[in-house]
């Protein structure tokens, strides 16, 4: 009996963990593009970015390009009103996470 019950224990621990998120839920994406976008402002005075603070962001559509690399399209809506769509890349590093590895503007 204790046999068959390490065994199920032991499935089902490898079952969770192999049907863990391998891209990023839209609540992480949503928080770590806030947190950058903020930082951004900070570093760079002379962006779009600068002066206004990341109000809310809307997370479109989240693919997965390879395993722990994912690419999100987000829009950005600022303070002032401005809403600005980004794509991001979005990278897994072990120890700590999901992390932005790049992004780009797309032009209207």
């Amino acid at each position: 009996m204790r046999k068959t019950l390490a065994t199920l224990l032991l499935l089902l621990l490898t079952l969770g963990t192999a049907c863990g998120g391998r891209v990023p839920s839209d609540v992480k994406t949503a928080k770590l593009t806030r947190k950058y976008f903020n930082k951004y402002a900070k570093k760079y005075k002379d962006t779009a970015f600068s002066g206004t603070k990341v109000a809310k962001v809307e997370v479109k559509r989240t693919q997965e390009l390879q395993k722990n690399l994912s690419t999100s399209f987000v829009l950005l809506n600022l303070d002032n009103g401005q809403e600005i769509p980004i794509i991001l890349t979005i990278l897994r590093k072990a120890p700590k996470g999901w992390r932005i590895n790049g992004w780009e503007w797309v032009r209207k």
